[in-house]
């Protein structure tokens, strides 16, 4: 069954201002326009940040109702290679003057949320090489150096008995999955 398993392939996000919601995820955030066009009266922009991995990761379809911010989506994450691109997105991101981007430290990776013009959340994560137990959530720097955040994570956890490598956890969720 392993090679079975679903894995996230796109979220489709509905929007209150069609045409504000692609610019911000084009022009702000980076994605690439895979299609766009109507499906009956429904306007839908196929968007994605890899076309070779995925056609689009997000599709953006007009006609939501309610108010801002509420609703079912929480967030949905992009991971990135580096903490280098980490610190890049978000520099990026603020030259660009979006604000409310928030830092948020989970112990085994390092996330920058940034809210759409609508009240959603884009997660943009780095992951470290270890496992903490979750939920585990506090802000941090991005100012701060790799190594020094690195040492602050292994301080923070001297003590802690769920900290491990990550390929430790991953040995062992593997086999409560098999059994």
């Amino acid at each position: 069954m392993a090679g079975m398993r679903p894995v996230v392939s796109h979220v489709v996000i509905a929007c209150f201002d069609f045409a504000a919601m692609v610019a911000f995820y084009t022009k702000a955030l980076g994605f690439s326009v895979s299609d766009i066009g109507k499906i009956r009266d429904s306007d839908l922009c196929f968007l994605t940040f890899d076309p070779e991995s995925e056609h689009h990761q997000i599709a953006l379809t007009g006609g939501r109702k309610g108010a801002p911010g509420e609703g079912a989506l929480v967030h949905v994450c992009f991971r990135l290679p580096s903490y280098a691109a980490l610190q890049a997105r978000q520099t990026a991101l603020a030259g660009k003057g979006i604000d409310g981007m928030t830092t948020v430290n989970h112990g085994s990776w390092l996330s920058l949320y940034v809210p759409d013009p609508e009240g959603n959340k884009i997660e943009f994560r780095w992951d470290l090489p270890w496992y903490t137990g979750q939920p585990f959530a506090e802000p941090f720097d991005l100012a701060m150096s790799e190594d020094d955040i690195r040492r602050r994570i292994i301080d923070q956890n001297r003590d802690n008995p769920r900290f491990q490598s990550m390929t430790e956890w991953r040995s062992k969720a593997r086999e409560k999955l098999t059994d």
